[in-house]
């Protein structure tokens, strides 16, 4: 899905329902779960530190993907559907709710940023989400979790700044 042959890559709008369906419903799914193991091993656990760094990070985290998530699934992926939709029948640039689509990309560009820089807190402070070799099952479980987590914010952020967001802006430019 990079430069090149435009006819090879899904239409905008298809590839914010992949981002959706790959990433973001992950995302809904594995927050709350992550949440909520990281409360049980306060309770049960002597992480110690450790622990209570990452639980604060991540009680930080969690609202900023959330409301993150919910700024592109209701207004910039529903604008970026509304381009594609024009651009496939032939019309012009359908009315949208900001005067172009740079203003929110860039918004969500600067959120990817501090996103990325929470996960960069939490790969410290779990020293790169490696157990130490005393630790728990449940520990060991919850870092594999925030592992995991920090590769698919990677790989999402990386779909949206790279692929999406400039072919998106590509397409609005085209219209008329």
């Amino acid at each position: 899905m990079r430069e090149g042959n435009h006819d090879a890559e899904p239409p905008v709008d298809e590839l914010c329902d992949r981002i959706v369906a790959l990433y973001h419903d992950n995302l809904h799914r594995t927050l709350p779960v992550l949440v909520g193991e990281l409360a049980r091993l306060a309770e049960h656990d002597c992480a110690g530190e450790m622990l209570a760094e990452t639980r604060a990070v991540v009680a930080e985290l969690v609202p900023q993907l959330e409301g993150h998530l919910s700024k592109e699934e209701n207004v910039l992926f529903p604008a970026l559907a509304a381009l594609a939709q024009a651009d496939r029948e032939g019309r012009s640039r359908p009315p949208l709710p900001f005067p172009t689509v740079l203003h929110p990309i860039r918004m969500m560009e600067t959120e990817h940023a501090r996103i990325e820089t929470a996960m960069a807190r939490l790969r410290a402070i779990t020293q790169g989400f490696a157990p130490a070799d005393d630790a728990s099952v449940a520990w060991r479980h919850c870092l594999t979790q925030l592992a995991r987590l920090d590769a698919d914010l990677r790989e999402h952020h990386r779909i949206e700044d790279e692929e999406l967001f400039p072919r998106a802006l590509e397409l609005e430019r085209r219209l008329p």
